[in-house]
């Protein structure tokens, strides 16, 4: 059955034009907003391979306690060629901001002049004012100091003198504004005319900012054109702004719609579209934590923050070279659709795209590669990076997955061939709307095999059929797959390597175009460990493919890895084989008279805390790869300074003791995760979800993770 072809459902169409050159590459958008820390302390290699920019709080001169603080980060930034932007008004306190007077905030202007001098080379740009069209409060309205008038109107009084203060302590560092939380000049009366009267009154007073700048905090990627094409650059020339056209800066960009931080397919889209309108800067919006560099790090006990797919992504981007060209979405009309940016690099004669933001099917559709010089053949590698997210997690905000990541992974990397117009077409099938993708097209080369990676034709096949035909080129990577793995004794063989012993994230690159869930039974080393399930696709490998995973227990060396007949039918390319990063996070589980709690300056829950209640439990939902004994480890802290110690229950039934010494402090505090001690429990566990319990037993704990290994 599984060798009929089956045409896949037509593609939507995404174009890159190699004709069309659109300059330099800014790549704006690749910033983050307090995205380096030194609690937690954001390692500077990883500051330096996905960064341009950032937004940091700004210091008063001196001071380096606070952790997202422009002191406090200055040094980790030292030869990493990213550069910050100060808000100043971060000086002022409080949220909204607590405006106390004007002497007092001129003060703190000054303060913070002084405080970039001993790091000048690491500002691009100083913000004197931060979303000010709505969040000054407390005296601001009633300050004597302040002329009569608007608020708006003693706004621009205040951006007059600050601009005025920073400029007598240094007269030529750029200065952007007015930094507005809001400016979509079409959605209320008061929106434009407010951008006019801060330009006119800057004009007058001779305080025309060097960069221009807002926030675009709303779910659509096309905001920040439509703004800026139709509203300002024309209020702009109208209103003959000195320097014009100013550079522009989107201080904060992102919805906070819960799939956005962090997330490969939801960036590139907003990527996609500063790079066509040539925004300068673009800083994503934190609403998650601080240090993280915008949610793309992950914290792992006792050591540095490590990457997750959203940084692997921004890595791809900070990496790129050559030269912008154009690329067009298949539907213009609809922001959400999938996008990308491309370069092309003359030197190297390569085409590099990232691209993502949509499920389904997508083809790539490049022209002008045989103008080039390229043909009639070419190589093309096509990558992409893993957005995760636990379906049992009772927390569904996308970017609160994202489990730590070791690398990216290779859909194929294949030769193919022009058509009659020198211009290509690769199919991206089926591509996940939170995965982010890297096309490379470059002169034929030798393919790239990466280690983990196993090709099913190079696998031990036993009553399948092997294609290796035209059918296998369009889409296979080593141009083959497997199918026909329809009989009672039909199985592919892999022989895998594992570094140690430990449960495994099995992937596999397959296509079903049955009507429903087909699946494989899974054995290593002779030991059942259930079905691998391949969910519906448009096709079969002759047109379509998907990913699938499934989590299996390694030995240390070699393992003998069969995926044979279960139910339904499933063709399949390759298989991936690397250790499972997963940690069950507590604030995403089921919690029973207990708290959701932040870490220090975070927004958003990191941990569990007052499970103090003899009701008071989290509970887990549990991946085994098969029935045994595991070993979990337990991320917590007690700073009670007296033991502590939990119920473990699996699946209904008492089966352990989690037992917490005692810790330096508690997990929210500003040493965050620094406090926090692990403690392990072996339970046993059935193989498929198991619900592990904890409840409250003696003292108190709070709890931030639990992970999963077979049991020594």
């Amino acid at each position: 059955m599984s060798s009929v072809s089956s045409a896949a459902v037509a593609a939507d169409v995404i174009t890159i034009d190699t004709n069309n050159e659109q300059g330099a590459l800014r790549k704006p958008g690749l910033g983050s907003l307090f995205g380096v820390a030194s609690l937690p302390d954001t390692p500077k290699d990883l500051i330096t391979r996905s960064q341009t920019s950032l937004a940091q709080h700004q210091s008063p001169d001196g001071d380096a306690s606070f952790p997202t603080n422009t002191e406090a980060v200055a040094a980790k930034l030292e030869g990493t060629g990213v550069r910050m932007i100060g808000r100043f008004n971060d000086m002022m306190g409080g949220w909204p901001y607590e405006w106390k007077s004007l002497d007092g905030w001129l003060a703190k202007v000054a303060s913070g002049t002084r405080s970039i001098q001993k790091y000048r080379d690491l500002i691009y740009a100083v913000a004197p004012l931060n979303e000010p069209d709505n969040k000054l409060r407390g005296a601001f309205m009633t300050d004597p100091a302040l002329p009569a008038g608007s608020y708006d109107e003693k706004v621009n009084y205040v951006w007059t003198r600050s601009v005025r203060t920073i400029r007598s302590i240094d007269p030529t560092v750029p200065i952007m504004g007015p930094n507005y939380e809001h400016y979509n000049p079409w959605e209320a009366t008061d929106r434009q005319p407010r951008m006019r009267a801060f330009l006119q009154n800057a004009i007058a007073t001779g305080t025309v900012p060097d960069m221009i700048g807002w926030h675009s905090l709303g779910p659509s990627p096309g905001d920040v054109p439509e703004s800026l094409t139709r509203y300002y650059r024309p209020l702009e020339r109208e209103l003959g702004v000195p320097g014009a056209p100013l550079p522009v800066v989107v201080e904060e960009y992102g919805p906070g719609s819960g799939d956005f931080e962090g997330v490969p397919g939801t960036m590139v889209k907003h990527w996609a579209e500063f790079a066509r309108y040539g925004i300068d800067y673009a800083t994503m919006g934190v609403y998650n934590t601080g240090g993280l560099l915008g949610n793309t790090l992950r914290r792992v006990q006792g050591a540095a923050p490590v990457p997750n797919g959203g940084f692997w992504f921004q890595q791809w981007y900070k990496s790129m070279s050559g030269t912008q060209v154009a690329v067009s979405r298949w539907d213009t009309r609809h922001y959400q659709a999938a996008d990308g940016v491309a370069a092309w690099d003359a030197g190297k004669r390569t085409l590099t795209a990232l691209l993502g933001g949509d499920s389904g099917n997508q083809d790539v559709r490049v022209r002008g590669l045989g103008a080039r010089g390229l043909g009639p053949d070419v190589q093309v590698k096509l990558e992409y990076t893993d957005w995760t997210k636990d379906g049992t997690d009772v927390d569904t905000r996308v970017e609160s997955g994202g489990d730590p990541q070791t690398g990216t992974f290779t859909l194929f990397d294949k030769r193919m061939p022009l058509d009659a117009s020198g211009d290509l077409t690769v199919p991206i099938h089926a591509m996940d709307k939170y995965d982010g993708y890297q096309l490379t097209i470059t002169p034929v080369k030798a393919p790239e095999t990466p280690a983990t990676t196993y090709e099913a034709e190079n696998g031990t096949v036993t009553g399948a059929v092997l294609h290796t035909g035209a059918d296998a080129r369009y889409l296979a990577s080593g141009d083959a797959y497997v199918g026909g793995i329809d009989g009672a004794d039909s199985s592919v063989t892999f022989t895998v390597q594992a570094p140690s012993t430990g449960v495994y994230t099995l992937r596999v690159r397959y296509a079903n175009a049955g009507p429903g869930t087909a699946t494989h039974r899974v054995t290593v080393a002779g030991r059942a460990q259930g079905e691998v399930a391949y969910p519906a696709t448009d096709g079969w490998l002759d047109a379509t493919s998907a990913i699938t995973t499934k989590r299996v227990l390694l030995t240390r060396g070699s393992n003998t890895l069969v995926l044979a007949k279960g139910t339904g039918f499933a063709e399949l390319d390759w298989i991936d084989i690397r250790p499972d990063t997963h940690r069950y996070e507590a604030e995403s589980a089921a919690v029973t008279d207990a708290r959701r709690s932040n870490y220090f300056n975070d927004y958003v829950p990191g941990y569990v805390g007052g499970i103090d209640a003899g009701t008071s439990a989290v509970t887990f939902s549990v991946d085994a790869p098969s029935a045994g004994t595991y070993r979990l480890t337990v991320g917590y802290a007690n700073a009670t300074g007296a033991p502590a110690s939990h119920d473990v229950a699996v699946n209904g039934t008492s089966r352990a003791t989690a037992s917490y010494g005692t810790t330096t402090d508690w997990l929210g505090t500003r040493r965050q995760d620094r406090v926090e001690q692990t403690t392990t429990v072996d339970v046993p566990l059935s193989g498929g979800i198991n619900e592990v319990r904890f409840l409250k037993k003696a003292g108190y704990a709070e709890l931030d993770f639990i992970t999963v290994a077979p049991s020594p």
